[in-house]
């Protein structure tokens, strides 16, 4: 209905005129319908602009000016198709596009019209990249793009000497251009962009990022929905009140995002509560009477709205979608009639003289005047002074207004191309909820995170008391090496085992050693001290229980048994080579890889009494660049270990001689490795807490050695206990050869018995 009034009205106005009267065809692209119904303020306002021009003697005599308005739907699609229809129709010649409103409208159809040797100018899109004269070469815009509204961002966040804000912003070009602009100008003038977020459909994870990294002051951009789904997420955070400042693209008014929306789990009140207090930043629309000078219009900004109520039947018009706007659509029609005007003079001037009646579609001298008439033009307008930069931008003037009692207030005007600064006098004053502007940001504390006392002298308690247990087994296993049970065990095997042992409790001791006790070189020095004594510790022992075995399974599995002679120093030489192996490893890592002190920086905690107050944990750790690959060689190596002795206990789980044969004790041991190291292993790398990781990794390495350690040596103390548990005297070397005689005769069973089988 608007649309067949707003066609009635203008071409009715059209055809009230005298004889040999030029009609000069503009292309309106308007929002009619679509996600936002702009044109139901622009159309009007365009409107007051024609009919005011026509009926004016000193523009464009023998002229008036004709718009055929186009729904582009807020479509990209449907505006550009609008407009090729219209261009396509001979009938009329249009000499100017103007629009669209909805930068995803103007910018397919901005990128064309040049083609048609037409200059398009647009009253509400504020992309960026319109700005760009490589893609939109005779493009022109009264309403300022996104990017210019950051010089009064700026400006506002200097005023009250923040120093720290934080973005967030819907995934759409509009607003991706602008803030990465944003970022860049708010680096240069010294401000820090603490977190930086931007969503698709739902925000719930970006405002709890900002919640938790201690933002106060955001500069946000969103359509409607955008800001319903924004602003529920924010009063489920509790990020609105006293301490937080919203600052919002000033278009986002309440009509546009305060309505009834199913897919937010908020109601309006809610929604209302965490918009209270915002700031909008916008263009300079109506300036005051008192603040403006007159416009070339002759109307003042209350005769205008006076007679825009009258041509919308409202006494509310800013009610209506795109009222902020609406005087823009206005100045776009005067500065479209204003360039015709002069460019028809120039015209006349050529030889042969021309006219603007003679402009057809390949009229590249006419379209080439009017972007150089545009391009150096400066008038008084309805929305204050229009003037274009290079980029076809307009340096207009920009307001701020904030949201009080649920009204938008104007608090200050800048000019961005007289002054940096803006000016609050003339205008209502900024209401603070808390009585003053909040702090940019929270109060940090860094939070050096130790291992607490009671943690590292447990562990190194419970460390001394398996040094302890060792140091008893090793003593029992001394004082009775000549009995049978213990000797055929060897002995002088066990006692590496034990101090395998030894070294992975004093491993223990070492991890916790850091810099709440000690000096950042002496951290360094225990971290590597601690891996020499994990790595050697663990060859000593399991290298020590895996040979024992090795021998038993040569023993009972080769035919030449009885004169095979596996003296201890040939499996001490065994175990050395695998400890040579772990030293020469951890010698090339120190030569080549060298672990050093790193601080890292954990995620920011804001405090819960207080959430004034962050902590940033640092945490010391000694790591090299490659350590990966040299930890994963000894995690191949100590695998390949384990499994070696896993084989070997399978084989030797039949040797019925229980003081020869441990294998029913290593698998146990092996089984208790491999789910310590499953559960250790990524817990060492995952946990970052340094008290739980401590405590995590140093109970199991606990818990594996003390396991191993009993699970081989208490039947040994059991079995001394029940064969002789009076006498702690060696037996005589006649009851030895005695014993190593039955031995031999079960062995030439066992042989026999194989070699049947």
């Amino acid at each position: 209905m608007l649309s067949l009034f707003f066609r009635l009205t203008i071409l009715g106005t059209a055809c009230v005129c005298m004889p040999n009267v030029t009609k000069l065809y503009l292309l309106g692209l308007y929002p009619e319908s679509g996600p936002w119904v702009g044109a139901q303020t622009a159309i009007p306002a365009t409107q007051l602009a024609v009919t005011d021009i026509n009926s004016n003697p000193d523009i464009l005599p023998r002229h008036q000016i004709v718009v055929i308005p186009r729904d582009t739907e807020c479509d990209g699609g449907k505006a550009t198709d609008e407009m090729y229809r219209e261009l396509f129709n001979k009938t009329t010649t249009k000499v100017m596009v103007i629009g669209a409103g909805c930068s995803i409208a103007t910018e397919p159809t901005a990128q064309a019209s040049h083609y048609w040797n037409l200059i398009q100018i647009s009253y509400a899109s504020s992309s960026p990249k319109l700005s760009t004269r490589s893609l939109f070469p005779r493009f022109f815009r009264l309403y300022p793009p996104g990017n210019m509204f950051n010089i009064a961002k700026l400006a506002l966040i200097r005023e009250f000497n923040w120093k720290k804000v934080a973005t967030l912003h819907q995934s759409v070009a509009i607003f991706s251009l602008a803030f990465a602009e944003f970022h860049r100008d708010a680096k240069r003038a010294g401000i820090e962009v603490i977190a930086a977020e931007s969503f698709i459909e739902d925000p719930t994870e970006q405002v709890e990022f900002l919640k938790h990294s201690g933002a106060r002051i955001i500069v946000a951009g969103f359509y409607g929905d955008g800001a319903r789904k924004v602003y529920c997420e924010a009063y489920h955070q509790k990020m609105y009140g006293a301490k937080y400042v919203w600052i919002v693209p000033g278009w986002i008014t309440l009509n546009i995002w305060l309505v009834p929306d199913d897919s937010v789990d908020c109601s309006l009140d809610q929604l209302r509560e965490v918009a209270g207090g915002q700031i909008g930043i916008n263009a300079v629309s109506l300036p005051p009477d008192s603040q403006r000078a007159p416009a070339l219009s002759g109307m003042t900004t209350s005769k205008f709205l006076e007679r825009f109520k009258e041509t919308v039947g409202s006494d509310n018009p800013e009610s209506l979608p795109g009222y902020s706007e609406m005087p823009f659509s206005y100045d776009t029609i005067w500065t479209a009639a204003l360039a015709l005007h002069e460019a028809d003079k120039q015209l006349g001037n050529l030889d042969p003289p021309r006219t603007l009646a003679n402009f057809t579609y390949e009229d590249s001298v006419t379209v080439q005047i009017l972007f150089d008439i545009i391009s150096n033009m400066s008038f008084q307008g309805i929305s204050g002074p229009v003037k274009f930069t290079p980029s076809g931008d307009r340096l207009g003037l920009i307001q701020i207004w904030q949201l009080q009692d649920n009204r938008h207030v104007n608090v200050g005007v800048m000019d961005p191309g007289t002054s940096e600064d803006i000016t609050w006098e003339g205008y209502e004053s900024i209401r603070w909820e808390g009585g003053a502007p909040p702090v940019d940001f929270v109060i940090e504390f860094e939070d050096r995170q130790t291992i607490r006392s009671a943690v590292f002298i447990s562990g190194a308690i419970f460390a001394t008391f398996g040094i302890i247990l060792a140091c008893c087994f090793l003593i029992f296993n001394i004082h009775f090496k000549n009995r049978r049970m213990i000797k055929m065990s060897s002995p002088n095997i066990n006692n590496l085992m034990l101090i395998g042992g030894m070294l992975a409790y004093v491993s223990i001791i070492f991890q916790g050693v850091d810099t709440a006790i000690a000096s950042t070189d002496t951290f360094l020095s225990m971290c590597k001290a601690k891996t020499w004594c994990l790595s050697t510790g663990f060859s000593l022992a399991f290298g020590s229980m895996f040979c024992k075995t090795w021998r038993v399974h040569k023993i009972f599995t080769n035919k030449t048994a009885m004169r095979m002679v596996l003296k201890d120093h040939r499996l001490l030489i065994w175990v050395a080579v695998l400890v040579l192996l772990d030293i020469v490893i951890l010698i090339l890592w120190e030569i080549l890889d060298p672990l050093v002190a790193v601080e890292r920086l954990g995620a920011k905690v804001v405090d819960n009494e207080n959430d004034d107050v962050v902590y940033t944990p640092i945490r010391l750790f000694c790591e090299s660049r490659n350590q990966i690959y040299w930890i994963g060689t000894f995690y191949i190596i100590d695998g390949l270990l384990l499994i070696f002795g896993a084989f070997l206990a399978w084989e030797t789980r039949k040797v019925s001689i229980p003081a020869l044969n441990d294998s029913k004790y290593i698998g146990i041991c092996v089984y208790n490795v491999l789910i310590m190291s499953l559960t250790g292993a990524p817990m060492s790398f995952v946990l970052e807490e340094r008290n739980v990781h401590y405590a995590a990794v140093a109970t199991l390495i606990w818990l594996t050695t003390t396991l191993t350690l009993c699970v081989v040596f208490v039947p040994k103390v059991r079995a001394r206990n029940v064969v002789q548990p009076r006498s702690h005297q060696s037996e005589q070397p006649a009851d030895v050869e005695r014993e190593m005689q039955r031995l031999r005769q079960e062995l030439d069973r066992m042989k026999a018995r194989l070699e049947i089988n």
